[in-house]
């Protein structure tokens, strides 16, 4: 397996921030992801009924993927992941230096994931985190206060104008936390984008500023496990059905530009593994519940259902059959090996087994993809 995994790399997208089968791959027209059903699909392995166990809230399943165990059962999220993640276990087997492991997360929250607690590995070995500028609650309350006077006008003309100068304020009384990176390049890799950044007049998004970022990575440092972990899809918490399905439709096209960004480079083009999966989904439609505006009561571990526990995975790569599609029932948590068999690496102990395709698995007739 080590030769055959020679110069291999592994690129995770956590299509994250809770989206449901029924936005995405469930959708016969796939309206919301038309990148990844006309341009991703087609080149690799669906597996359509990958299952979230346990509380359904967003660290614990982006966790979960990058360990293959189900993490913080304690919703302790200050606390590092108590297995060792595909980094450590990566970056220990090969005796790899920190530039070869990154995680893209979209909140400080998820720091935890980049190194474990787990006897013989840790810090030592973990991946450099990068997380997007955050925005003083002073600053983020005038932003508001700018947007919500302008909408009231009712005129385009000043809405403009408010957005463009909510956009200043963000860039200017933004911070950029550096303490997840572990060596002076990488410090300097991530304070140099972020002053360029300031000085931007584009978007202020948070996934996009993540994506870029790993795109530059791959380009300068060509790490062997990238991990990027989006999340403006949560947006949906606000209650807006046209705001969540934006989100969606961004973070499609954010996640075909990353794969786009890897086949055009040697050292990753025919030899990666591109696994793409959401943290989880949201709750379905009913008369006494959220809807997709939520994903249950976390803390009580209760109200999750059907519309948060199934999601998918897309697994294109070698080993990953074109047009292939398995609705065998998987767990969330084989990401990890997955990512790890590929490399030629045993996963931790007790650890999920990867996905695979089933032996003679076909393309599916119905390319709607709609169950």
């Amino acid at each position: 397996a080590g030769g055959r995994a020679a110069g291999r790399k592994v690129v995770i997208v956590v299509f994250g921030g809770g989206t449901r089968w029924s936005e995405s791959f469930g959708d016969p027209e796939r309206r919301f992801i038309p990148r990844l059903a006309n341009e991703l699909a087609p080149k690799g392995t669906l597996f359509s009924n990958v299952r979230v166990e346990g509380p359904v809230v967003h660290p614990n399943q982006t966790a979960s993927i990058a360990t293959g165990f189900r993490e913080y059962g304690h919703l302790d999220w200050s606390r590092p992941v108590e297995h060792p993640s595909i980094f450590e276990i990566h970056r220990k087997a090969r005796g790899a230096p920190d530039t070869s492991a990154w995680l893209f997360a979209y909140a400080s929250i998820l720091s935890g994931i980049g190194a474990s607690s787990a006897g013989g590995f840790g810090p030592a070995f973990g991946a450099n985190v990068v997380v997007p500028p955050t925005i003083p609650r002073k600053a983020a309350e005038e932003m508001d206060r700018l947007l919500r006077h302008a909408a009231a006008s009712g005129i385009a003309e000043k809405e403009i104008e408010a957005a463009g100068a909510a956009a200043r304020l963000a860039r200017t009384e933004s911070r950029i936390d550096l303490a997840g990176l572990k060596s002076p390049g990488a410090k300097a890799f991530v304070g140099e984008a972020y002053a360029a950044w300031r000085k931007a007049d584009g978007s202020t998004s948070h996934d996009l500023f993540l994506s870029e970022r790993a795109v530059e990575c791959m380009k300068r440092f060509f790490p062997d496990v990238l991990m990027a972990a989006f999340g403006e899809i949560d947006c949906a918490h606000y209650g807006s059905w046209s705001r969540y399905t934006d989100a969606i439709r961004r973070t499609d096209d954010l996640t075909a530009r990353l794969f786009s960004a890897a086949e055009a480079h040697p050292d990753y083009r025919g030899k990666t593994l591109f696994l793409v999966l959401p943290d989880h989904g949201r709750e379905l439609e009913k008369p006494d519940g959220h809807g997709f505006i939520h994903h249950s009561d976390f803390y009580a571990d209760t109200g999750a259902d059907e519309g948060c526990r199934r999601v998918w995975a897309l697994a294109i790569g070698p080993g990953f059959p074109a047009g292939a599609r398995s609705n065998i029932p998987r767990r969330l948590e084989a990401a990890a090996a997955t990512a790890l068999s590929f490399l030629g690496l045993p996963p931790a102990p007790g650890a999920e087994p990867p996905l695979r395709p089933p032996i003679g698995t076909k393309p599916p007739k119905d390319s709607s993809g709609a169950d």
